[in-house]
Formats: structure tokens, C-alpha cells, sequence
């Protein structure tokens, strides 16, 4: 298995989608966005996706493995393109 093959299985990805899971949660409510994890460190991760614009201070679930999730609070999130975003994410638990 090459090193490319090993670092695609350190996280979870949707069995449907192939890409790395985030839920965004609205109230009791969770709508799934796929990610594109661009950097990651111990305090929080930057990721980029497509979709329409996610208030700063909303929390998002990120599915790091199939059975560890981690809540994260939006610090920034930046236009890059038409509906095209960067995530700005600091974990919070």
C-alpha cells in the first residue's frame, strides 16, 4: 500500500461521497456538507466547500473517524469563488 493509499484511510469518509463528512447544526436540526480539509491542527482545521455561505459562531460536527465526532465553532468563513467558501474552524470539544 503506498503512502498515498495509507493517508487516504486516516479519516472517515461518506461511503457515498467519498469526501470528508461536516454537519452543520441548525437547532436539533444537522445538514451535511461535504469538506475538502485544507489544514488541520490540534485547536481547529480550515476546510473548503461548496454550498452558500455558513454563519460565523454556528457549530458543525466534524466526522473524524466512523465513530469520533467533533464539535467545532465557525471563526471565519471567506468567499473564495461563486458558492465556493473557506471554513475557518476552531474545536471546541
Amino acid at each position: 500500500m503506498s503512502t498515498t493509499d495509507r493517508r487516504a484511510h486516516l479519516r472517515y469518509r461518506d461511503p457515498k461521497t467519498t469526501a470528508q463528512l461536516l454537519l452543520v447544526k441548525d437547532g436539533e436540526a444537522e445538514k451535511a456538507i461535504t469538506g475538502l480539509i485544507a489544514n488541520e491542527s490540534h485547536i481547529g482545521l480550515a476546510c473548503v466547500y461548496v454550498g452558500s455561505p455558513i454563519e460565523v459562531t454556528s457549530e458543525i460536527i466534524w466526522q473524524e473517524t466512523q465513530h469520533i465526532q467533533t464539535r467545532c465553532k465557525v471563526l471565519r468563513c471567506e468567499k473564495l469563488y461563486a458558492n465556493v467558501f473557506l471554513l475557518a474552524l476552531q474545536i471546541v470539544g
